[in-house]
């Protein structure tokens, strides 16, 4: 579950190495200031829009809700925001839970 975290590929099965970093004390004021480098990284693709027709068209002739969660699954791995998930399947989905 962890093995592609940071803290594993850099220090492995160094158990005594992970709990110091672990337990160690949060310098707010750096947080901060890597919060703020983080921003202004380039995000790739920002004028790509999410085309809510394609996203749509994923949800009709749902007939089951696991066929509809495995759905609602695949169009959040591709991108898509809860948000446009619900927009796009709410007319359409209507099972009685």
């Amino acid at each position: 579950m962890f093995k592609k975290s940071w803290i594993v590929q850099n220090h492995g099965n160094d158990s005594e190495a992970i709990k110091v970093i672990l337990s160690s004390d949060v310098d707010y004021s750096l947080l901060q200031d890597l919060k703020n480098a983080s921003s202004l990284v380039e995000a790739p693709n920002t004028d790509k829009k999410p085309d809510i027709e394609i996203l749509k068209k994923t949800f009709i002739n749902i007939e089951e809700i696991k066929e509809r969660n495995v759905k609602i699954v695949a169009a959040y791995r591709s991108g898509y925001s809860q948000h446009m998930i619900v927009l796009a399947s709410y007319e359409l989905l209507s099972f009685n839970e």
